[in-house]
């Protein structure tokens, strides 16, 4: 795949290129758009406009030459091989969509309360840098708050303070 982000004519010009002359090897011309897919842009490392990347044998190449159809052409047809290569960076973990989830659903409730904002922040802090403490602080928390609740259950005396057999002898 050869994402590009050029003239649109170019674009289309270069894709029919390829169908023509290079059919078998299955080159699929793109265009991300960056502005609106966020999460491609700051998957990928994009930080200026046009960038293009080509995906081949399971490498991500950096295509940093001339903006030419013959360039583009001579790179996606061979010449990536002695370009700048790098891992396909994997797609956002499950752990990272939920935390997503929640703090677009926390951002709602914080708009308010300036303290609230604090927390959200400092949240976030925590979980961009260390993952795997803010894990176990929540597992943590909720072993302490389980624990909390079956004392504050057993001082209370769950289900009345007499035995059955103290009940039955009163009403004898």
């Amino acid at each position: 795949k050869l994402h590009l982000s050029t003239h649109i004519c170019q674009r289309e010009e270069l894709d029919q290129l390829l169908q023509e002359d290079n059919a078998q090897d299955g080159i699929i011309v793109a265009k991300v758009d960056a502005t609106k897919e966020t999460q491609v842009a700051k998957r990928f490392k994009i930080q200026s406009y046009p960038t293009l990347k080509y995906f081949a044998d399971r490498k991500l190449y950096n295509y940093k030459g001339a903006r030419t159809l013959d360039a583009l052409y001579d790179f996606a047809t061979g010449g990536y091989k002695s370009a700048v290569t790098d891992d396909i960076p994997p797609p956002p973990s499950f752990f990272d969509a939920k935390m997503k989830e929640f703090r677009q659903g926390f951002e709602s409730v914080t708009e308010d309360s300036p303290h609230l904002k604090y927390l959200l922040e400092d949240f976030d802090h925590i979980v961009s840098f260390r993952k795997n403490a803010a894990a176990v602080l929540v597992v943590i928390g909720a072993f302490i708050g389980f624990f909390f609740g079956v004392i504050v259950s057993l001082l209370m005396g769950v289900g009345g303070t007499q035995p059955k057999s103290q009940k039955k002898k009163k009403k004898e």
